[in-house]
């Protein structure tokens, strides 16, 4: 099966990701996981915007601290 028609964009900032939230309710961020596109592919998931945020420096761990 093949995903329903989606609007794709690359946040550049945390700032723009959080904003394009904001603006879109049927939104999804991307952020690397496979689950996503299976859901997409199988249609439970149908967002009307995705989300990259890929790109944004920071996001792409988690520290413990304390």
């Amino acid at each position: 099966m093949k995903p329903a028609p989606f609007a794709y964009r690359r946040a550049r900032s945390l700032d723009e990701a959080v904003a394009l939230l904001g603006e879109h309710k049927d939104a999804r961020l991307l952020a690397g996981g496979q689950s996503l596109i299976a859901t997409l592919n199988m249609r439970l998931s149908q967002p009307a915007l995705l989300i990259d945020i890929n790109s944004i420096g920071g996001l792409d761990g988690i520290a413990i601290d304390g």
